[in-house]
């Protein structure tokens, strides 16, 4: 070799080197037999020095290494080894597993757990009903109650949203169903103040400490459970606000399941127009939501644990609902007039008339009793119970839809619920067998 900066070296095979042009190092891989070859040119860069021409070059500077790349022509990336395998044939059953399987309902997932042992692995996996909880959000079906009875469920479609056991016998003892979000049901015994969580569908449950306040068999309660695509460890809470007759005052006690234990919160409502709430709430963005006889909405913030009072409709009554639609907070407020049912919507955090929907009974049938809108789990859809007819409205659609017929009266609790493999993990998680 020689000895001079200027001189310049190719390689040309595996173990030696051949003098090139001047000023630069290049280096070329081999050309394998099934491979066209890249020619890659890497550069080492001389840096000019600004001191004098006669000075000495510093031996700790180091070359600058450049990269230059020469593209090869179509035929060339065609035969490439990385577009062989991706032109692999993909099987269907793989694109359904990968791709679709998370969008459908727990009922329908068991069946097709029957098509391979694949299959089953994959439904069966923790990471599986994690998915599948996040991103399937359809209601299912309603969860209703008569006073004195067991548990029923009324499903939107039998093949595809049934429960095996809507009675919930699987729970160790009778119980009245309280409210429900995501998929997880919450129950709370016949005269005594002990609740269960359960996923009715896949028969899980736990059975929650005893409150450090006793709740009564009326106390207005929401369950809060929002799974996340990116939060694998799921947690819910269940926000209480309790009354006492000789306390004029609104306690808020919530169970978290992080820490599985009660804990009363450090705010306390003063309001009087609030001390009569309904039972059943709604909870959205972070916030639970309460009627109360007196015609306002008491507000819980559950982030910073503060409360605030919203107005409702001057119109309103025991029978209206909150829910939401396009995004935000509404009341609906269902009423028969004549032969026609008009459905007023209210929103905005005034509760101001955004619109009103019109049926008439060529729509419904001839329906008698009361009118009642019911809290949604999404909002695509309004849950109205217009006499003995559980009425699925779809707002997207603008279709009207006629559930069942059933005998029921004011006092029946209904509850959405989604068709979800949500898990209930906890230490102290019961499974039926």
């Amino acid at each position: 070799m020689a000895d001079s900066d200027s001189d310049s070296w190719v390689m040309a095979d595996s173990d030696s080197w051949v003098m090139a042009d001047s000023d630069s190092w290049v280096m070329a891989d081999l050309e394998s037999d099934d491979q066209e070859k890249m020619e890659v040119d890497f550069c080492l860069i001389k840096i000019e020095d600004d001191s004098e021409s006669g000075a000495e070059e510093s031996s700790d500077e180091l070359p600058i290494l450049s990269f230059k790349s020469t593209p090869e022509s179509p035929e060339a990336y065609a035969r490439s080894p990385m577009l062989t395998n991706m032109k692999k044939e993909v099987r269907i059953e793989d694109v359904l597993r990968d791709h679709v399987l998370h969008f459908l309902p727990a009922k329908t997932l068991c069946k097709f757990r029957t098509v391979s042992r694949g299959w089953d692995q994959w439904i069966s996996s923790p990471f599986f009903a994690h998915i599948q909880t996040t991103y399937f959000k359809n209601i299912s079906g309603l969860f209703f109650q008569l006073p004195g009875e067991d548990p029923s469920f009324i499903s939107f479609n039998q093949d595809a949203y049934g429960m095996p056991d809507p009675s919930l016998k699987f729970l160790p003892e009778p119980v009245n169903i309280r409210t429900s979000c995501n998929g997880l049901l919450c129950c709370q015994s016949v005269g005594d103040n002990v609740y269960y969580i359960c996923n009715p569908v896949t028969k899980q449950w736990k059975m929650l400490p005893r409150p450090n306040m006793y709740h009564g068999a009326e106390a207005a309660m929401v369950l809060v459970f929002e799974p996340h695509p990116l939060n694998f460890n799921e947690t819910y809470e269940l926000v209480c606000a309790v009354t006492f007759p000789d306390h004029p005052v609104v306690y808020f006690e919530i169970y978290s399941s992080r820490s599985s234990s009660w804990r009363v919160s450090d705010t306390i409502c003063c309001e009087l127009d609030c001390l009569d709430l309904f039972s059943g709430g709604y909870y959205m963005k972070g916030v639970v939501y309460w009627k109360a006889s007196s015609g306002v909405i008491l507000a819980f913030n559950l982030r910073n644990e503060q409360y605030g009072i919203l107005p409702l409709p001057l119109s309103s009554r025991e029978y209206g609902a909150l829910t939401v639609m396009h995004g935000e907070l509404c009341y609906i407020l269902p009423c028969l007039i004549f032969d026609k049912y008009n459905i007023y919507i209210y929103g905005n955090m005034d509760m101001r008339l955004k619109t009103v929907l019109q049926f008439t009974c060529d729509d419904v049938g001839s329906t008698y009793g009361v009118c009642r809108a019911l809290p949604g789990a999404n909002d695509d859809i309004l849950m109205l119970v217009l006499g003995t007819r559980v009425i699925a409205y779809h707002v997207r659609e603008q279709k009207l839809e006629v559930i069942c017929t059933m005998t029921a009266d004011s006092c029946t609790g209904y509850l959405p619920y989604v068709n979800s493999l949500v898990s209930v993990r906890d230490p102290m998680v019961g499974v039926s067998a």
